[in-house]
């Protein structure tokens, strides 16, 4: 169902539904074009996604609308296999801002099908239309961004392995390690930094110290400084 949204919503509504759509370049928007950006996107997402339900079926590259053309590609979501044509699939890759995600479900493309694909491209001598150095810097920053959050995971353990979040604790241990993982979060990857840190902030909300609010406080104040 197609939801339009007017001024009615609150911009700081209208700020955080565009937030949790992944919707990116809006910081600079005043609310009547964030209202077109949110509408816009969404009708969008609408006519996909009725596209997809009546007229996409096995025979149909999901990108292209056409018949598929071998060689192809197949992926594997929820026990179903979707078939793309490999041109068409790299080139939605050379051009994707995002990491490698499925064009069809959005779900992020292991390194492994990324791997098969490398191999489908070098079979096929398609070379031609494979940006290495592109997906180079894409798989890079793949790795350093499960690094960084691995990291900070590492700290959520530590900061559950006591009961007592004392000042010193959290002051001299949790806190510097915080400030020094975000900042290369906020620098490579600021477009996940929200979801991660909001994420952060409900699963410290869950530990019995009242200190906790000390970390929960520090963390919404990176969204507000960096206007996540």
């Amino acid at each position: 169902m197609l939801i339009l949204y007017n001024h009615s919503f609150s911009k700081f509504y209208i700020i955080n539904i565009i937030k949790l759509c992944n919707i990116k370049n809006y910081s600079q928007l005043n609310k009547s074009n964030l209202i077109k950006l949110l509408n816009y996107t969404k009708a969008a997402i609408c006519i996909q996604t009725y596209i997809r339900k009546f007229y996409i079926d096995d025979l149909i590259c999901p990108i292209t609308l056409s018949h598929l053309k071998y060689p192809f590609v197949s992926i594997k979501n929820s026990n179903t296999f979707r078939y793309y044509n490999l041109a068409a699939f790299i080139e939605y890759l050379n051009k994707s801002n995002d990491d490698f995600k499925d064009p069809f479900t959005r779900e992020l493309l292991s390194d492994s099908i990324l791997k098969q694909i490398e191999n489908l491209i070098n079979f096929y001598k398609i070379k031609n239309i494979f940006n290495k150095k592109t997906w180079r810097k894409k798989i890079t920053s793949r790795a350093e961004y499960l690094t960084i959050t691995n990291c900070l995971n590492e700290i959520l353990t530590e900061i559950f392995s006591v009961t007592e979040l004392d000042f010193t604790f959290i002051y001299d241990v949790i806190l510097p390690q915080f400030i020094y993982y975000f900042h290369f979060l906020l620098k490579n990857h600021k477009t996940n930094c929200y979801s991660v840190i909001n994420n952060y902030i409900n699963c410290i909300n869950h530990h019995s110290c009242q200190n906790k609010i000390f970390l929960i406080d520090y963390l919404k104040l990176v969204i507000i400084i960096n206007n996540l």
